[in-house]
């Protein structure tokens, strides 16, 4: 297998005035959709003793990282 340059494939461009401007709307909407299939066929819930406090900027966002747990769903 080739292989590929480095940075040969940036979606979203490179940090500072060349990144795409809809950059962390595409990874929020790409998320939400991870999300909405995974959770037909998985469980997912919070990591036990964990405290999400929010950060606002131009749209809402979890302050530190998210840990969650995955199970599988009971039919």
């Amino acid at each position: 297998m080739q292989q590929l340059p480095l940075y040969a494939f940036e979606p979203f461009g490179f940090a500072g005035k060349r990144q795409c401007p809809g950059r962390a709307s595409a990874l929020a909407a790409v998320s939400v959709m991870l999300a909405t299939l995974l959770t037909s066929r998985l469980q997912l819930s919070l990591a036990p003793d964990q405290t999400i406090s929010a950060k606002y900027d131009l749209t809402g966002r979890p302050d530190e990282e998210v840990w969650i747990t995955v199970d599988k769903c009971r039919l």
